[in-house]
């Protein structure tokens, strides 16, 4: 029986030879067999995207972003679109990160500004009352009227403003829905009324019952 030839390793396929036998030029070994290094280090792993190259930044900026930054005076829209676009840009995951930023900030402003007015509004609701707007504009621009014609001398003119003016202070009186609103309006009313008829006015009353007047339609007094 004739035995089968011996396979000589073949030094291009990357086989290592036996061992205790150096390895041939282009031919793997054992670590530790003669004429062979120790086994090479591990390729470190590439990072991110392909081929090792890092993954590309974001080309588009946050829609919301921009939507937060166009509505940061809307008190809570606006305040929750900064949000919004504060986490949509987090990490960079997409652009604009300023332009959140910056929303965020005029949003918290406008908002706390909306909130102060409205617990001022909320503490004195007698200055929304129609008899106020509308009796507080009567006096104010009726009292310009009355001094520009008192100082010429133009009495009858000033009477016809102070006639102008109790017809003003009477429909607001009767448009107010509030008891102290119309109580305020009618003392003005007397006030100047006495004025008409007998020529004068008590400037004490007078004065206390614009500061009544104030104290009710005015916010923050």
């Amino acid at each position: 029986m004739s035995t089968p030839p011996s396979q000589e390793p073949n030094p291009f396929d990357g086989t290592p030879g036996p061992p205790g036998q150096a390895p041939l030029p282009g031919q793997l070994g054992y670590p530790g067999q003669a004429g062979v290094g120790p086994a090479p280090e591990p390729v470190p792993a590439a990072y991110g995207y392909g081929y090792g190259y890092p993954s590309p930044r974001p080309v588009d900026t946050s829609s919301v972003a921009i939507v937060a930054v166009c509505l940061f005076w809307v008190p809570i829209a606006g305040l929750v679109l900064s949000i919004i676009g504060m986490v949509k840009t987090a990490g960079g995951k997409a652009r604009g990160r300023g332009i959140a930023i910056t929303a965020l900030v005029l949003s918290i402003i406008f908002t706390a500004g909306a909130v102060l007015i409205g617990a001022a509004i909320a503490s004195k609701p007698s200055a929304l009352d129609p008899g106020c707007t509308q009796g507080k504009q009567a006096i104010n621009e009726q009292d310009k009227k009355i001094d520009a014609d008192h100082d010429r001398g133009d009495t009858a003119a000033v009477s016809a403003d102070v006639q102008t003016l109790l017809s003003r202070l009477s429909v607001a009186e009767t448009q107010s829905k509030r008891d102290d609103v119309r109580t305020m309006l009618r003392a003005l009313h007397d006030d100047y009324a006495s004025f008409s008829t007998d020529g004068g006015v008590d400037p004490l009353k007078l004065q206390a019952d614009i500061d009544q007047m104030n104290h009710l339609c005015t916010i923050g007094k």
